[in-house]
Order: structure tokens, then sequence, then C-alpha cells
């Protein structure tokens, strides 16, 4: 090849490579403005925005925190200067905030859900995986008994070492009772963290760290901030609500809640007030009675015991209250006498009402 043809073609190549990096450059660019316009056109659809840091957490994880998020709001992974990009072509009340917890690797949960319901969302979603050594447990691991489908060899060693009881079964290692191999806190060893592997089991517990939330304004960064205990919560909401219930009733305020309550007190104190002054009525017949019944027998047992010469007897004294049925004092089979025998009386309204006036003239 001549030289004059090589240089051309050597020359050609390198204007292909440039424009081709030109190219790569332009769609890299291209695609970043166009993920700034998409934050741009979704951000302000929703309330709330949450940081989630992603720097220990696994592809699978990942995927399955994705798909229950996105029944909430949207949930996108992007590069924290896009998202500084956005937020500050945004210009949202106290942005500055967010972007200084911009760092690491993070993923953007966009949501109408409050600050609080995103906290209690991500402290509720948990997912297993497969334990690494020196990984630490946050619950018991335990291993349950029964065939494990690994053959005898090597591995039964391991078994030993873990202090795990086996048989040989079927061609088979058998765990012959349930062990617990790891409690909270416990350090994951290289031997357990592969037999736990071999056995299926997912040990360790894989959560999610909310970095930041930004909701309408305020800006929440600490974990202990978003934490509600609801059940207290819920007692004191209660407490409110009866201490309310008791003020309205006790102000006589008429609302639907309490109506029930001031017609039945209202009732109450009207009966109480035809007793103590005496009116009588169909409703206040028996109560007004059975006070007045009372008042004469505990004033005729106060004047027996300190001028017994008048000779008042404790026979009213003893005399029981009206019958709620009959509006009459219920009758008395029998009465003791001084001599210790027995005789039937009974009390009539009319004696009744004489020995009213003889007490208070």
């Amino acid at each position: 090849m001549r030289s004059r043809t090589y240089s051309y073609y050597v020359k050609l190549l390198n204007e292909m490579l440039r424009r081709g990096e030109v190219f790569r450059k332009l769609k890299v660019r291209t695609n970043k403005e166009l993920v700034v316009k998409e934050l741009c056109e979704l951000i302000p659809k929703y309330r709330t925005i949450c940081l989630i840091d992603l720097s220990n957490t696994p592809t699978p994880q990942f995927k399955e925190l994705k798909r229950v998020f996105s029944d909430y709001g949207v949930i996108k992974v992007v590069k924290n200067n896009l998202l500084i990009k956005a937020l500050n072509n945004l210009k949202l009340k106290n942005y500055e905030e967010v972007t200084k917890n911009l760092s690491g690797s993070n993923c953007v949960f966009l949501t109408n859900l409050n600050a609080f319901e995103v906290a209690a969302l991500c402290r509720k979603f948990k997912s297993k995986k497969f334990a690494k050594p020196g990984d630490i447990v946050l619950s018991e691991v335990v291993i349950p008994s029964g065939p494990t489908n690994i053959p005898p060899g090597p591995s039964l060693s391991v078994f030993g070492k873990l202090r795990i009881p086996t048989q040989v079964r079927e061609g088979f290692i058998w765990v012959v009772k349930d062990v617990t191999v790891a409690k909270p806190g416990d350090k994951i060893s290289n031997e357990l963290a592969s037999l736990l592997r071999k056995l299926g089991i997912k040990a360790v517990d894989v959560g999610f760290k909310v970095k930041m939330v930004y909701d309408g304004g305020l800006i929440f960064t600490k974990a202990d901030e978003l934490e509600l205990d609801v059940e207290s919560f819920r007692e004191d909401m209660l407490n409110s609500v009866r201490a309310a219930v008791s003020l309205a009733i006790e102000a006589v305020i008429p609302v639907p809640e309490v109506l029930p309550a001031l017609l039945s007190k209202a009732y109450l104190n009207a009966l109480t007030i035809s007793a103590e002054t005496g009116m009588l009525t169909s409703e206040t017949i028996q109560l007004t009675l059975g006070r007045a019944i009372s008042k004469a027998a505990a004033l005729a047992s106060v004047i027996g015991a300190k001028v017994p010469e008048l000779g008042i007897t404790t026979a009213l004294a003893v005399t029981q209250p009206l019958s709620p049925d009959t509006g009459k004092p219920p009758q008395r089979d029998k009465e003791v006498s001084d001599t210790g025998g027995e005789e039937k009386k009974e009390v009539s309204e009319e004696e009744l009402s004489e020995g009213l006036s003889s007490l208070f003239g």
C-alpha cells in the first residue's frame, strides 16, 4: 500500500473515531437531559421525596423493594448530580438540605405518603439473604430436623464441628433434631455460611436505611425522628376523646356524640329534684316515697333511742324500700315481738301516711 493511501485511511479512521466519540458524548448528554427532564416532571406530582441507601442492598432485594414500593409511588435509581440538577431547576422549599444528603448509592422514592408513613413502610419491609462470613444475624438461625439432600462425605465433619446431630439415611445426611446454630448478635463463621447456603437457608435480614425524607419542605435525616409508638398514640387519642366527652357533658354542649348522655343525666337530675321536693308523679312516686321512708326510719330510730318513754317502735326503721313493680312497700310476713313470738303484719298506705303525720306533725 502506498504511503499516501495509508495516510488517507488513517486520517479517515481517526475522523470516524472522533465523530463516534462526539456522537457517544452527545448521546450521553441527551440521556442525562432526558433524566433531568423526567425528574422535573415527576417530583412536583408527589408530596414526599425519600432517599434510600442502596450501598448494602443486593440486587434481588432491590428488585423486591421496587416491586412492593411501586404500589405507593415511583422508585428510581438516578445519579446524585442529575437529582441535584433537577432540584435546582425546581427550586423547592429547603431543597438545599436535600442536596446535602446526596452521597453514595441511593434510590429516590417519590410518594404521596407522609414522612412517618414512608419510614414505617421501610421498617416493615424486610427480606432475607444468604449469610456471608462475618455477617451479624439479628434473629435466631435454626437448622430444622429432616433430610438435607447432602450426600455423606466431607460435609459430615462440618455438621460435627457445628454440633449438629446427624444420621445417614437413604444415601443422604439427615439432621436428627432442630438445632439453633446462631443467636441474635452472633457472627457467621465460614463453615456455617457455607452449610447454610447448601441447605438453602437465608439467615440474614435485609432492611433499607432511610437517609433522608423531604415532606413538603420539612427535612428528616434521623431515623428516630420518624418512629411513632402507635399504641401509645392510640391510647392518648382515646383518653383525649374521653376527656372531651366528659367536658361536653359537664358544659351541656348539645353535640350528637353526647346527646344521649346529656338526656340521661337530665332525666336523673329531674328525678332527684322531684324526690327532694316531694313532687309525686308516675315516674317519681317510687323514688319520692322511698326517700321519705328512709328519712322517717332514720328519724324514728334516733328519737326512739334518745326518748324511749315516747314508745316509738323501730318497725318503721326496718321498713324496706318500695317495690319497683307495684310502687308499694314489700309486705313483711313475720315480725318478731318483744316476747320472742312472731306475728304477721301488713303496713297499708293509710297507716304509713298516719305514721309520717305523727312524726312530722
